[in-house]
C-alpha cells in the first residue's frame, strides 16, 4: 500500500496542479477568478511603488500624477488617481473614499477619480481638466518624419474618384484610401523602400471597412492601433515577428504579389487602378489566416476599448507573443485605466502581476480531495509501519 501510495500520490498532485492553474495560458476571454486575482495583485503592487514613510506618500503621488500630465499621457495620470487609495497613507485614504462615497453618480472608479483629483493642488487640478476636456483621438496624424521612418514617403496625392466607408473616413482615418494603398503597393512591387507590415494591415483594414459589420469595425479598430504603434516603433522585435508571420498568413505573398502584377500590368487611370488593386487584395485573402489574425485583433480591439486606442500602444509595447497580449488584455480588464498607469510605471515587470487565479470546478474539488484523502492513508500506513517496527524489537539475552 505504502508503495502503489508513493506513486499514486505525485500523480493526483499532478492533475490537481494542471487543473489548477490550467489558465496560466491565459484563455481568450479571462475568467472572474483571473480578473479579481489580478486586480488585487494590481493594488499590492501600487502600494509597493509608493514610498514606506508616510510623509513622502503623497508627494510621491502628487509628483506622479504631475509627470503624466507633463508628458501629455491623460490616461495614465487618471490611473494613477484611481490608485491613490493604494497609494496614499490611512489618514488620506479615509478622506478620500468619504469624498469618493459622497458622490452620487458616475462608477467607483469615476467617483475615487474625482476624489483624488479633488486633493490635488488647483494648478495641477486645472492641467488635468484643461487635458480631459481636450478632445482624445488615435494619433492618426503622422509627419513625414514618421512616414520617412516608416519606409513610407509622401507622395502627392492623385485625385481618385471612390468612396470610402464613413467608418475608415470619420473615425479611422490612419488606415488612408485605396489610392494610397495603390500608390504604396506599386512601389511595393517596383521594389522601392515600403514598410510591408503596414502595407498589409493597410490593405486588410480597407477591405474590412467594405464589410461594415460589428467584427469588421472591431478588426478596423485593432488595424489601426497596430498601424500607429508599428509606425512610432513601438513594437517589440519579437512581436513584429509573430504579427509578419500572421499578416502573411492572411495575406500571402505568392497570391498578392501575382495578383498586384496583374493589377499594374498595363496603364490605366487612377480610378481604374484603385479598383484593380482592390480586387487583387480582396481575392488574396486568405480566410483560414484572417480568422486566426482575428483572434489577435479582438484581444487588441479589446484593450483600446477599455482604455482608449493611443493608451492600447502604451499596453502593447511590451508584448512579444499572443501569450502577452492576452495578458495584458487581463490587466486591461482588471484595472481600466489603472493599467496604463502599471505598465508607465513598471515596464515589463507590469506583466508579473497578470493571474488567471483558481477555478474550483467540482472535478477540481474531487481530485484534491483524493489527493488528501491519499496524503492521510500514507501517513496512517507509515505510523503503523513504525509503531510495529519499535514493538518487534529482539531481545537481548544475558551471557551465561
Amino acid at each position: 500500500m505504502f508503495n502503489s501510495l508513493l506513486i499514486l500520490i505525485p500523480v493526483i498532485g499532478a492533475q490537481v496542479v494542471g487543473g489548477a492553474f490550467s489558465g496560466a495560458t491565459f484563455s481568450e476571454a479571462p475568467s472572474v477568478e483571473a480578473i479579481d486575482q489580478t486586480r488585487q495583485n494590481m493594488d499590492d503592487a501600487f502600494t509597493a511603488m509608493a514610498p514606506r514613510n508616510a510623509a513622502d506618500k503623497y508627494k510621491f503621488w502628487h509628483d506622479i500624477v504631475s509627470r503624466e500630465l507633463t508628458a501629455r499621457d491623460v490616461t495614465a495620470a487618471r490611473g494613477f488617481l484611481m490608485a491613490a487609495p493604494q497609494m496614499l497613507d490611512r489618514e488620506d485614504v479615509k478622506e478620500l473614499m468619504a469624498a469618493a462615497n459622497s458622490e452620487i453618480t458616475g462608477t467607483e472608479d469615476e467617483r475615487i477619480a474625482l476624489a483624488a483629483l479633488r486633493k490635488l493642488p488647483v494648478a495641477v487640478s486645472q492641467r488635468f481638466a484643461n487635458a480631459m476636456g481636450s478632445a482624445r483621438n488615435l494619433n492618426t496624424q503622422v509627419d513625414p518624419a514618421e512616414e520617412n521612418a516608416a519606409g513610407t514617403e509622401p507622395e502627392a496625392e492623385e485625385p481618385a474618384d471612390e468612396t470610402v466607408s464613413p467608418i475608415v473616413a470619420a473615425r479611422f482615418a490612419l488606415l488612408g484610401t485605396y489610392a494610397d494603398l495603390a500608390n504604396h503597393s506599386e512601389r511595393w512591387m517596383k521594389g522601392d523602400r515600403v514598410d510591408e507590415l503596414v502595407l498589409k494591415i493597410t490593405g486588410i483594414g480597407l477591405e474590412q471597412a467594405d464589410q461594415q459589420d460589428a467584427l469588421a469595425e472591431s478588426n478596423i479598430r485593432a488595424l489601426s492601433i497596430l498601424k500607429s504603434a508599428r509606425r512610432s516603433r513601438r513594437i517589440t522585435p519579437e512581436f513584429n515577428d509573430y504579427l509578419t508571420d500572421r499578416l502573411n498568413a492572411a495575406l500571402p505573398d505568392s497570391v498578392l504579389k501575382p495578383a498586384l502584377e496583374e493589377a499594374f500590368a498595363d496603364l490605366a487611370i487612377t480610378k481604374v487602378r484603385v479598383q484593380r488593386v482592390r480586387a487583387a487584395y480582396a481575392s488574396a485573402l486568405n480566410a483560414k489566416g484572417l480568422a486566426r489574425l482575428e483572434t489577435d485583433l479582438a484581444q487588441i480591439d479589446r484593450i483600446g476599448t477599455l482604455t482608449d486606442p493611443s493608451a492600447a500602444v502604451t499596453l502593447i509595447e511590451q508584448v512579444k507573443d499572443s501569450a502577452d497580449l492576452r495578458r495584458v488584455r487581463l490587466i486591461a480588464e482588471a484595472g481600466g485605466d489603472r493599467s496604463v498607469a502599471l505598465f508607465k510605471q513598471m515596464g515589463p515587470g507590469a506583466m508579473r502581476v497578470a493571474d488567471t487565479g483558481v477555478r474550483w470546478t467540482r472535478e477540481l474539488v474531487l481530485q484534491f480531495m483524493g489527493l488528501t484523502a491519499a496524503g492521510l492513508v500514507m501517513f496512517w500506513v507509515t505510523w503503523s509501519t513504525l509503531r510495529r517496527s519499535l514493538r518487534r524489537r529482539p531481545r537481548i539475552e544475558a551471557p551465561q
